[in-house]
Parts: C-alpha cells; sequence; structure tokens
C-alpha cells in the first residue's frame, strides 16, 4: 500500500498542445485564463504528491460556442492528462460531461493507497458530481474543491437566453446538492467561501497561482518602440468595462498611442466599428496565449476596466491582474471588492469616485507617464508579495494538508 498521496485532478484543462485546434474549432472565446490556472496547479501537485489527471476539456458547446458536435480527443498527442469522450451538444453535454468522467474513474477508486484525494476544479457540476461518486464507492477519498468563479456568474455576456439563465438555476442545485462531499477548499475570496457554505470546513483564500519562482523574473520596463501601447487582454464584455476603456482611449488625442484588444465577447462588433474610426484601436481578436505573452511584453501599460459595481465582484479576483503585475509593466485597474487591500500598492488605480471613462483615461496617462523607478518599486512590492502568497508548490502542500491533518 502507498504511503504517498496520490492525487486525481479532475478538471477542464486541455494541453499546450491542443491549444490551437482549441482555438480552430471556437466560435466565442476560450477559457485560456481557467486553462493557465489548471496546468499551474497540476505542476504544484505534482511536486508534492503522485498526480494524475482526468479531464473534460473546457471548450464551448454545439451549436453556438463550438463545431464539436461529439468530442472525442485532440488531433495532436500529449501527456498532460487523459481525455474523456463526451457529447457535446448544449443541454445535454453536462450529463455526458458527468457520465463519462464516473466511467474513468474506476482504476483511482480502487488504487490501493492510504491516502487518495480528488481536486474538483471549478464550480462546474460533472466535475462535484464524479467526485461524489468516486467518494460514495471509497468514503477514505479526501475532496478539495477548487472554486476560481461563483456558478451564477461565470457568463457576463449581455445577450444571455432566458433558457441558459434557467439551466444554469438546475446546474447550480446539483452543485449545491453535491457540495456537501467537499472535505477542503480553495477559494478566491472569503465571501466566495461564505456564499458556498465552505466556511465549516477546512478551506484557503488564494487569489493567483505562480507555477514556478522563475516566472517571476526582475522585469525592466524598456521602450522598444515610438509608440505608447496600451493593451487589454480577455473577454471583450460591456459588464468588463470594455466600452468605458474604449471611450477612454479615445479621449486621449495623441497619436502615438496605441490600444490593443486581444479576445472576444459581445463587444466584438462594436470594438471593430470604432477600430474602423479610428487608427489607433487595433483589434487582434482571440489569439493564443503565447501570442498574449508577446503583446504583454510588447506594451506600455496594462489596463483591466472591470468595475467594483456589481456583487460578483466580491466573488472574484481576475487572474490577468496576477498575470499582468507579473510582467513588470504598470497595471491600471480598479480595486475590487474581492482584491485584498495591498494591491493599492501595486497597481494604478482607477478612480470609482469619478465618471469611468475620465477615470480610466487619468489612470492611463499616470501609468504611461510615471518615472521608472515609479513602476519598479510597485513591482518589487509585488515579487515579495507574489513569493510569499501564490507559489503554486505551497498552495498544493496547503491543499492537501488540510485534506489529511496531523496524524491522518
Amino acid at each position: 500500500m502507498s504511503h504517498r498521496t496520490q492525487v486525481l485532478f479532475l478538471g477542464g484543462v486541455f494541453a499546450r498542445e491542443n491549444e490551437a485546434e482549441v482555438i480552430e474549432q471556437s466560435k466565442k472565446g476560450v477559457e485560456f485564463s481557467a486553462n493557465n490556472m489548471q496546468m499551474k496547479l497540476i505542476d504544484g501537485l505534482k511536486s508534492v504528491a503522485d498526480t494524475t489527471v482526468l479531464s473534460a476539456p473546457f471548450i464551448g458547446s454545439f451549436p453556438n460556442r463550438s463545431t464539436w458536435f461529439h468530442f472525442r480527443g485532440f488531433s495532436s498527442a500529449q501527456d498532460l492528462c487523459k481525455y474523456v469522450s463526451f457529447n457535446n451538444v448544449w443541454g445535454f453535454r453536462n450529463i455526458s460531461r458527468a457520465r463519462a468522467l464516473k466511467r474513468n474513474l474506476s482504476s483511482f477508486i480502487r488504487l490501493n493507497a492510504e491516502r487518495k484525494m480528488i481536486v474538483a476544479f471549478s464550480a462546474h457540476a460533472p466535475f462535484l458530481v464524479a467526485a461524489a461518486y468516486a467518494k460514495k464507492k471509497d468514503p477514505g477519498i479526501r475532496v478539495c474543491f477548487v472554486v476560481p468563479d461563483m456558478p451564477q456568474y461565470m457568463n457576463l455576456e449581455q445577450n444571455r437566453s432566458k433558457i441558459y439563465d434557467i439551466c444554469k438555476h438546475f446546474d447550480i442545485a446539483l452543485i449545491q446538492k453535491h457540495i456537501k462531499i467537499v472535505d477542503s477548499s480553495v477559494v478566491l475570496t472569503d465571501a466566495m467561501a461564505s456564499a458556498l457554505m465552505l466556511k465549516n470546513r477546512p478551506y484557503t483564500v488564494v487569489e493567483g497561482v505562480i507555477a514556478d519562482i522563475a516566472e517571476i523574473t526582475n522585469n525592466k520596463h524598456e521602450k522598444r518602440h515610438d509608440t505608447v501601447n496600451i493593451l487589454y487582454a480577455g473577454k471583450l464584455y460591456y459588464k468588463f468595462g470594455v466600452k468605458n476603456l474604449v471611450e477612454a482611449f479615445v479621449q486621449i488625442p495623441d497619436n502615438n498611442y496605441r490600444l490593443i484588444l486581444c479576445g472576444s465577447g459581445d463587444l466584438d462588433g462594436y470594438i471593430k466599428s470604432m477600430a474602423a474610426l479610428d487608427s489607433r484601436i487595433i483589434y487582434a481578436g482571440q489569439v493564443s496565449p503565447q501570442q498574449v505573452q508577446i503583446q504583454i511584453s510588447d506594451a506600455d501599460v496594462l489596463v483591466n476596466p472591470r468595475r467594483n459595481d456589481d456583487i460578483y465582484t466580491s466573488f472574484s479576483f481576475p487572474s490577468k491582474n496576477i498575470e499582468y503585475l507579473l510582467s513588470g509593466k504598470p497595471l491600471v485597474a480598479y480595486m475590487l471588492d474581492g482584491m485584498p487591500v495591498c494591491y493599492k500598492d501595486f497597481i494604478y488605480e482607477i478612480r470609482s469616485d469619478k465618471d469611468s471613462v475620465v477615470a480610466i483615461k487619468e489612470a492611463i496617462l499616470m501609468a504611461a507617464n510615471d518615472e521608472q523607478s515609479e513602476i519598479a518599486k510597485r513591482y518589487s512590492k509585488f515579487y515579495k508579495y507574489a513569493l510569499e502568497h501564490l507559489h503554486t508548490a505551497s498552495i498544493a502542500k496547503k491543499m492537501i494538508e488540510m485534506s489529511f491533518p496531523k496524524g491522518q
């Protein structure tokens, strides 16, 4: 019998070798931020435990978000995980995903080990349903629930259908039914733990994940071009303040400024029309994580215009804030309710007591024209904080310690 912790990661991850195919088959935005977080957690778990990965990948549903009618795997080989096959038709796919995951759990359930743990990633019903099934078969299995988003706030598009909201209601009910089997959890904010009624069990608050110490380097904010490049990469949603960002940028008269927008969402049409009117606006569309990194390295200012004006901000920490801050470039952003107060020392804060468009414009100009010494000072503070709080190996160790207290 093995004495080392055996971990099964249940999630929606897809390997880097398969990213191009996910983009090719997708009709709307790809969940790259969730994918990056999963890969970092997997790296951390592998460093402290024997870890295998079972994935029902986060691809859009057929027919509106993806061309996959039935997912049977990707064309390119990879060794990150085992993919399950499932019917991808909207309305049926969650049932099919849950069944497929359960069918592939038998070897882990039968595994002869003293300590077995399932990590269920995200508030996505199929993963909790599968984890509950495994725990019923082997009550000794511990379940750690990683919650990067509240289920009711996963889709903030303006044009959601009423039938989507009805189906999401049933999905949330299924999550609430099975959440009782959770032994420990990782959440982004305390408010999230309270809302999901997880505070009566061990949990830890982690707003982001850094995979490797080498990922945090003492970056230099070097000028590589004559223009001042302002970058936003993510979902192009009205709800995320992207329209306000575009309007703020238009009010900057300097012809040397550029606004680059990477991603897709309900503002695609609006952004294309604005780019046609103002040649300084560049609509890049959905691009790979590697291309986003190139854009970040070429940017002068990074912007996250999400306002602190809705209840969901108490349950949210934008992962792009961590990614942006890691670059050493100045980050323009609002302080959200879910952000630790120390982030005021890291970001160029958008004033919430002013008109949004004016406040974003002022913050961008401040960041773009600040002294290099001040930019470096903010980065240094974040560097120290990240090393202490966000390293994935430490988070993974904490996940195991919560699930198996000393003596167990």
